[in-house]
């Protein structure tokens, strides 16, 4: 039984409603939606915005409810930020509103010079056609960059050229598609990381063009691709390749972007103050070899998740989940896990089987229009009996407690976030690659897997409509293994191969390395989507067992154009 069977079967039952595709899954778009979900004062019950990413079809809703509430404290640069997401999704403008959209809405949409009449009609589209029956978006994708980092003999750059689609018929069914070529030489660190894991921050598939370890420079596509359809008024389906991030922080503990994209049927039914969630995916092993005469691929695992959200109240949010990771069986997704409804634990139970269960809770509660209490809780394994016995090893929780404060100290577009993780070792692995948290050799929750502490402080100062800095400030304890024993950390390891003992386990515990970054960011948005970006990092490392000592001192500039920043903050 294949994904693909599910997704033929949904189309079958779709019914003619209209539908979105979904906004950008970056850091800027998440902070403006989180932001104008404070503002507004009211959660909504469409847009649940701890379920990312949001439709853009409710989010142009939000906004244009925002503009109509006279306590909402509207900046300038609030009203430019607006104006920015509605000409994003401009398509779904018409939908707020009774009648024709407003003069002024059109005006802030439409461009007044359009190229050769048929390039940037729009503010937002390099080219796009809308008829009753048929809309389509079209842009380029630009990354360039350069940069220096003291502990790499040559100059760091970004060279990424793509493409990026979406659209609908007679909105009815949405559809997206993305492409990307990429040449990158990357910071000193994420190469260690990318050597250690034997893979790459939010990708898959990577060549080493050079593996000269003073360039290691990788050569990669990267792509995403999907459609949505309604199957029910209150149900909304997603096929294809994409991501997903389930939480309000700058990190999930739950499930993050921070792997490469993945093939799953994901369905979404809201009904008044509840949302249900439902992943079916599959993922990769890299960790099996291919064979050698290259006849096979990389073999796949999987993983279901379910989530169940509920706005309290107007300002509180309050949801569980759970997930089963596992392997293939001989007809590749187990259809006991089909069911959307069941308690999976249950399920697994029920099988006899060893797969990895994961179940916890996330909160979030917003305040007086200025600040937001967000968290989650992550149990992977947990036993009463062996709990009143100090550190026992299976003894795996994750937890995350986070605040965001906007308009800080009555500065408008000045916005704090602290954070606060922490993950027991162990925590997201099996005894099984096919059963832990992992894609692609990739951490499907957090960068550093399992074993760690972490603060984080996130400043976003936005002086000027057009004009963003940014401060991240990360300070982390991670247990790294040393000697070949496994003391938790590295979440691709067998957890009964090589462990210290069963009891007397902590957090830290092995080779603890102290993390300490910090970095600096500025960017100018010249017209549309297109950024100039200037950024400095500064990143040390030390150990407790071992005498390294690494700092870096990263500068970079660059341009870009219709994608977001990578976030290499790990």
């Amino acid at each position: 039984m294949r994904l693909s069977l599910f997704f033929f079967l949904a189309v079958m039952c779709c019914t003619s409603l209209a539908q979105s595709t979904y906004a950008p899954l970056n850091n800027d778009y998440q902070h403006l939606l989180e932001r104008y979900e404070i503002k507004g004062n009211r959660l909504s019950n469409k847009l649940f915005s701890n379920i990312k990413p949001g439709f853009r079809k409710d989010l142009v809703q939000l906004t244009t409810g925002l503009e109509k509430d006279s306590l909402a404290g509207l900046s300038k640069t609030d009203l430019f930020n607006i104006a920015y997401l509605q000409n994003d999704s401009w398509e779904w403008l018409a939908d707020s509103y009774t009648d024709s959209i407003p003069a002024a809405k059109l005006e802030q949409i439409n461009s007044r010079k359009p190229v050769f009449r048929q390039l940037f009609v729009k503010k937002s589209d390099f080219y796009q056609f809308n008829n009753d029956d048929f809309d389509i978006h079209l842009n380029p994708i630009v990354n360039f960059s350069v940069g220096s980092d003291n502990r790499s003999v040559n100059s760091l750059y970004t060279n990424t050229r793509g493409i990026e689609i979406r659209g609908n018929f007679s909105k009815r069914l949405g559809f997206y598609t993305m492409l990307t070529e990429n040449q990158i030489v990357y910071p000193q660190y994420v190469k260690d990381y990318a050597k250690r894991y034997d893979g790459f921050p939010y990708e898959g598939f990577t060549k080493i063009i050079d593996d000269d370890s003073t360039r290691f420079v990788t050569d990669f596509f990267s792509a995403r691709g999907y459609i949505t359809f309604k199957i029910l008024k209150n149900i909304t389906m997603q096929f294809g390749h994409d991501k997903n991030f389930i939480g309000s922080g700058i990190r999930s503990l739950i499930l993050s972007d921070f792997s490469a994209p993945y093939l799953h049927l994901k369905t979404t039914t809201q009904v008044g103050r509840f949302q249900y969630v439902t992943i079916f995916a599959q993922t990769v092993n890299k960790q099996t070899a291919i064979a050698a005469d290259g006849t096979e691929r990389r073999p796949p695992k999987f993983f279901t998740f379910h989530h169940l959200s509920l706005n309290v109240t107007k300002n509180l949010n309050f949801g569980i989940f759970e997930t089963i990771s596992y392997g293939q069986r001989k007809v590749g997704f187990d259809i006991n896990y089909i069911n959307p409804i069941i308690f999976y634990r249950f399920v697994e139970g029920h099988l006899g089987s060893v797969d990895n269960s994961i179940v916890g809770a996330d909160f979030k509660l917003n305040l007086a229009r200025r600040f937001s209490f967000y968290g989650q809780l992550v149990l992977d394994e947990f036993n009463f009996k062996h709990f009143k016995k100090k550190g026992w090893w299976a003894t795996k929780y994750a937890t995350q407690l986070g605040m965001r404060y906007i308009d800080a100290l009555n500065i408008k577009n000045l916005d704090l976030q602290l954070e606060y993780n922490v993950a027991r070792p162990y925590t997201y692995s099996h005894n099984s690659s096919y059963s832990n948290f992992v894609h692609y050799n990739m951490p499907m929750a957090h960068p550093l897997g399992a074993n760690f502490r972490e603060f984080l402080i996130n400043i976003r100062y936005q002086p000027a409509p057009r004009l963003t800095f940014t401060y991240n400030l990360m300070r982390a304890g991670h247990g790294e293994d040393i000697n070949n024993v496994n003391y938790g950390g590295d979440i691709l390891r067998n957890y009964n191969l090589l462990r210290p003992g069963e009891y007397n386990n902590y957090i830290g515990q092995g080779n603890k390395a102290k993390i300490r970054f910090t970095d600096i960011s500025v960017s100018y948005m010249l017209f549309h989507n297109f950024y100039l970006d200037a950024g400095f990092q500064h990143r040390q490392v030390s150990y407790s067992k071992t005498p390294e000592n690494l700092k870096s001192n990263i500068f970079s500039t660059g341009i870009r154009w219709n994608i977001g920043k990578r976030q290499l903050l790990f």
